[in-house]
């Protein structure tokens, strides 16, 4: 069994190490490069097609080692992703309305929501107190599928850091998968992993360097998010259930909690938050450490693997109190990262 583990891995670490430098000289030649802009943090034409990799990179795996194909909801699950790649593509090659890019997401959370039985979906913590009709249960993960997805649309901002995020929490999913014997989804979760990896190895380099683009952030987000739920319709009991949407909290929580952070200190300035500008966790860090990109990634990542871990050592409290933890963490992040740019304002460190 770990042979077939090994041959998955070396097998999405192969793709992506061969198609990503195709792409890059593909990209080169056709013109597809990430657009520069005020809020960029890079200033050179780099190809912005990293996300192709890393769907190839997923899928043979899956078409190879898993049991996935045989199932009656493949097809609909890989049109789900497909939908989220060619969103992604669309939207690197020429920007579209947000509100098209919000269809594009919408309808890949609703296949990843109804692919799951309703009586295990239901909403962390609320269904301890009350039990609501089951189109609530899927309108809350519905909402959650595209907000995470977006979360890791916006974290992607510097080099390495939503594919460091991203390794992250695949790794997290496989730990957990592996300990619940899930077979097809610890596939799925070392192809990302090393899918990833590969494409991190060319996003840190300087002369075959690609980024994502919105096409990889998506796919990112979007296999994280299909793992979660994955995870909690395979919870059965209550106090299981509430404790594996607590660790998902801390697998993804950076991106998570920057994205309400920057959508409320927005909606408070009486702007959209859709409005972009550069007060994410990535710029500020990037600002406090001079610009320095390997460091602010790094730094950011081992925040990330500390949360994690802390929240991980928290088994057995009460279902109530993960709830309020989860809301104090929340509330701590944002108050440090007001401080922070309130301390970088105060130096006239520019955004």
């Amino acid at each position: 069994m770990v042979s077939q583990y090994i041959q998955v891995a070396l097998t999405a670490l192969s793709i992506s190490m061969i198609v990503t430098p195709l792409l890059v000289v593909l990209s080169h030649k056709k013109g597809f490069f990430a657009t520069i802009h005020h809020r960029s943090s890079h200033s050179d034409f780099v190809p912005n097609t990293g996300g192709i990799a890393l769907g190839f990179a997923v899928i043979f795996p899956l078409l190879f080692f898993s049991d996935y194909p045989k199932q009656e909801d493949f097809s609909l699950l890989v049109s789900a992703f497909a939908v989220l790649l060619i969103t992604g593509i669309i939207d690197d090659f020429n920007p579209i309305p947000v509100v098209f890019k919000f269809l594009g997401q919408f309808v890949p959370a609703i296949v990843i929501a109804t692919s799951i039985n309703e009586s295990e979906l239901a909403i962390p913590f609320l269904n301890n107190l009350i039990r609501l009709p089951h189109v609530f249960d899927y309108l809350f993960w519905i909402i959650f599928i595209v907000y995470v997805i977006n979360a890791f649309n916006l974290i992607d901002g510097i080099d390495g850091l939503a594919i460091g995020l991203g390794i992250i929490g695949s790794v997290f999913f496989f730990i957990q998968f592996s300990a619940l014997n899930q077979v097809d989804l610890m596939v799925f979760s070392i192809s990302m992993t090393f899918g990833l990896v590969g494409v991190l190895v060319f996003n840190l380099s300087k002369k075959f360097k690609i980024f994502l683009g919105d096409t990889g952030s998506l796919l990112i987000g979007g296999m994280l998010v299909f793992f979660a739920v994955k995870l909690l319709s395979l919870s059965d009991e209550r106090n299981s259930h509430d404790f594996s949407f607590f660790l998902i909290i801390g697998s993804l929580f950076i991106p998570l909690s920057d994205l309400i952070r920057v959508s409320v200190n927005r909606l408070l300035k009486g702007q959209s938050p859709f409005e972009g500008d550069r007060l994410h966790i990535h710029h500020l860090i990037l600002a406090l450490l001079g610009g320095n990109h390997f460091m602010t990634t790094v730094f950011l990542l081992l925040a990330q693997l500390a949360i994690l871990l802390v929240f991980r050592q928290m088994k057995g409290l009460p279902d109530a109190l993960y709830f309020f933890i989860i809301i104090a963490a929340f509330l701590i992040y944002f108050a440090l990262t007001s401080m922070l740019q309130r301390s970088l304002g105060n130096r006239g460190i520019r955004l």
